[in-house]
């Protein structure tokens, strides 16, 4: 049955890929799609009939496992290409949505899920629900990325808000997983002292190796040591091993992907385009593989649980909490309402979230959490559909508004303030 699901995956894949231009002029993203191939063979498969979490009970390790390959990967390439000197404007645009956005986002978010979810949720897995949602995912609006009609500071701040806002939401995370754990019995009285070295290591074996394995590369190409098909795997490579010696060293993987990339510093900037370029389709692959096992094992597992308390909730996070607060954070911005407004919308729940599910239900189990499961699924099913459908549209309507009313002043100021 597993290679029949894997043929049925890669048959997706390829289908998706072979009509990709004419899907995303009908506005179907990849992401769409792969939820939608998985929800099929799970149906064919009948795990749509079994009982609530079952599916993901059975399967959960193996859902775990590439899924944290996945979120250690795009981490550490999120963080190893950003070029700070070439996009200080997105970087300030960014700072904002990440030094002020997101904590309030989380703020507001928390506050709700322990009001508007389910009577006694609980403090913490309130927060826990907040911090599975509010990380974002720019592959669900990646027609925004690539529309060069939009001011790139607006552009390229989503981008590396969501790249950099699930490294920063996850020692947060963890160590309200920790807390949890405690509080249930799962875990000793030093889940304290555990937490805080799991994020120490992770970050101490992800810079010291992400700064080695820069060093090195930045050696082997000034000396020409290396062939062109290793510098595309450079990357990838660094980041599943940085990831499995700070997890075999007692460290946090993803916290030590994150800084390992921010370490890596490469001097060549042409290999530093190979890693990204290479990096994107390698990531691009993993994020449909993991889409599809949301698909196919965790919606059928809690789609039963879904309430009208959580569907309010999930609306309010994507429609009122997060446009909110990033209209907040952007107050004595250079940028227009339409932009703010744009930004605050674009904020779509996606692979972290699905990650960060999976690693709360692997640590705590799912008796008692059914209803943090339900919801987050709920919220990031609403996302793939709403962010996938509205990226393009948006898009270039915001594209054509700023032409019209010559919305390229606030790059302009931008600019002249680097040059101050």
């Amino acid at each position: 049955m597993l290679e029949w699901i894997a043929i049925l995956f890669v048959a997706s894949g390829l289908v998706y890929g072979l009509w990709s231009r004419r899907m995303q002029k009908f506005n179907v993203s990849s992401p769409m799609m792969m939820v939608l191939a998985g929800g099929i063979v799970a149906l064919l498969l009948g795990l749509w009939q079994q009982p609530p979490l079952e599916p993901l009970r059975d399967n959960l390790h193996f859902a775990r496992g590439f899924s944290e390959l996945t979120l250690a990967i795009i981490l550490f390439l999120d963080a190893a290409i950003l070029d700070y000197r070439k996009e200080r404007p997105a970087v300030r645009v960014a700072t904002r949505l990440l030094v002020a956005g997101l904590p309030l986002t989380v703020l507001a978010t928390w506050v709700a899920a322990y009001y508007g979810i389910a009577p006694g949720i609980g403090i913490i897995p309130a927060l826990l629900v907040s911090l599975m949602v509010s990380p974002t995912d720019a592959a669900l609006s990646r027609p925004v990325l690539e529309n060069r009609h939009i001011s790139s500071p607006v552009r390229q701040g989503i981008n590396i808000e969501s790249g950099l806002n699930d490294g920063l939401v996850l020692p947060v995370f963890t160590t309200a997983l920790a807390i949890e754990a405690a509080l249930t019995g799962e875990t000793t009285n030093g889940w304290i002292a555990e937490a805080l070295l799991e994020i120490l290591l992770g970050a101490g074996v992800g810079g010291v190796c992400g700064g080695l394995l820069g060093m090195l590369v930045n050696h082997a190409v000034a000396r020409n040591l290396m062939i062109d098909r290793f510098e595309r795997l450079f990357g990838v490579l660094s980041a599943l091993l940085i990831f499995l010696l700070a997890e075999k060293a007692g460290g946090n993987g993803f916290v030590a992907a994150f800084f390992g990339g921010l370490a890596l510093n490469i001097a060549s900037s042409k290999v530093a385009d190979v890693i990204e370029s290479f990096g994107e389709a390698e990531a691009e692959l993993l994020t449909m593989l993991t889409f599809f096992v949301f698909g196919l094992l965790i919606l059928p597992s809690v789609y039963e649980l879904w309430t009208v308390e959580m569907g309010i909730f999930s609306a309010l996070s994507l429609l009122v909490l997060r446009p909110a607060c990033v209209w907040l954070c952007m107050i004595g911005s250079p940028y227009s309402l339409a932009e703010k407004l744009f930004i605050g919308w674009f904020g779509p729940r996606g692979i972290a979230s699905i990650i960060y599910l999976l690693i709360m239900v692997t640590m705590l189990g799912t008796k008692g959490y059914e209803a943090l499961s339900a919801c987050v699924t709920l919220i990031v099913t609403i996302s793939v559909i709403a962010h996938g459908i509205s990226a393009s549209p948006l898009s270039a309507a915001l594209a054509k508004y700023g032409k019209d009313k010559h919305l390229t002043e606030p790059l302009a100021r931008e600019s002249r303030h680097d040059g101050a």
